[in-house]
């Protein structure tokens, strides 16, 4: 019984210190201006709303993936994609939304470009040619692109300066979940990245 008493003890402690919550801020967030300085910013809107890069970590991740904590940064590459022969610019963004210690909201946005020698122009992309992804990891439903109604991405930007290799650009279009039976508006996006 004394046991009991003391692991009581010990989980309600533990959880009055796990209060961490982002809404009040959450309640300002807007899509960042478009620029072309690799300031590493992210956001469009989704069916009207305001998503963003916004948060303190990928919690879901950490937890059940194996992926790290981490405060919500845009994160980009360029990788080899040996099937396709092709070399690959990727980006990445995450909102995590946290009420008093508890995940609300957890998705990541995905976008995947084939990089021709370079980025810059218009891309269309489907489930076949790369693609542009939205996850929620609360509802585990995700949104695609997808060949019927390609996804456009256009690179603005796709320079080197002062050693940093910006890329800058804008998206909109429909993604569909799987069964294509549900699909999201992405309209005004925007991104602003300067490479990892």
């Amino acid at each position: 019984m004394k046991n009991l008493v003391i692991l009581s003890f010990i989980l309600a402690l533990s959880h009055c210190k796990n209060t961490y919550d982002d809404t009040d801020a959450f309640k300002r967030l807007e899509v960042p201006p478009y620029t072309e300085t690799g300031a590493n910013t992210f956001g469009c809107l989704i069916n009207g709303a305001v998503w963003a890069n916004f948060g303190a970590t990928y919690v879901h991740q950490a937890e059940s993936l194996g992926g790290h904590l981490d405060t919500n940064k845009v994160h980009s590459s360029i990788y080899w994609d040996y099937p396709k022969m092709d070399s690959v610019f990727s980006i990445r963004a995450a909102l995590t939304l946290s009420k008093k210690g508890m995940v609300v909201r957890e998705e990541i946005i995905s976008i995947y470009i084939p990089k021709n020698g370079t980025l810059k122009g218009i891309h269309q992309l489907t489930s076949n040619n790369y693609q542009f992804e939205y996850s929620n990891w609360a509802t585990n439903i995700d949104y695609y692109s997808i060949i019927r109604n390609p996804f456009i991405v256009t690179v603005k930007k796709d320079t080197i300066e002062s050693g940093k290799h910006i890329v800058s650009g804008t998206f909109n279009g429909i993604l569909y979940n799987n069964a294509q039976t549900d699909s999201l508006r992405v309209t005004a996006g925007i991104f602003d990245i300067a490479l990892n």
